[in-house]
């Protein structure tokens, strides 16, 4: 699937549109317009949503490409579940430093001290991260076949590009 039809296949399935369904994907709740009448959801709470949805069809993509049954898909999903939690908090935290790092650049007189522990705090989060994902792809290989960990290695990487490539999209419409 090209990525302007994936973006609009994953836009369709964030949504609830009938799309998803129709191509097999796991059926979405259809949900309403963030702000609109009736919505009483707070933002933490469509994040939650959303990212529930993006691994809902994370979770279809993986099945189809590796042709998982469902031996195979119970014991991969707890795996990736186990790790998910693990990753965001530590991308949230890179992006708590970048803003850190933006807003004492943006400083009349930026600290040099504060900068140097920033920066810090970027390298070692970035090794943890790393140390996650081989801690990740250990764990994965015990469960899958060689070929499924190939075509696993080559689809994790493209299914985050083009979730993150959707999600900047949506954000900048939203600006």
């Amino acid at each position: 699937m090209k990525t302007g039809a994936f973006a609009l296949w994953l836009a369709l399935a964030l949504s609830g549109g009938s799309l998803a369904r129709a191509e097999g994907a796991p059926a979405v709740a259809p949900a309403a317009k963030p702000g609109g009448a009736g919505d009483h959801r707070s933002a933490d709470q469509l994040r939650k949503e959303v990212l529930e949805r993006m691994r809902a069809l994370r979770a279809f993509k993986i099945v189809d490409e590796l042709k998982l049954d469902e031996t195979a898909s119970a014991r991969l999903f707890p795996i990736l579940a186990k790790y998910d939690d693990r990753e965001l908090a530590l991308g949230n935290e890179r992006h708590d430093i970048v803003r850190e790092l933006k807003a004492e650049l943006a400083a009349p007189r930026p600290d040099d001290a504060r900068i140097s522990k920033a920066i810090d705090r970027l390298l070692a989060n970035r090794v943890r991260r790393h140390a996650l994902q081989d801690e990740q792809i250990k764990d994965l290989r015990k469960v899958l076949t060689p070929v499924q960990q190939a075509k696993l290695a080559l689809l994790l990487p493209r299914l985050e590009r083009d979730f993150s490539r959707f999600v900047h999209q949506v954000a900048e419409k939203g600006d």
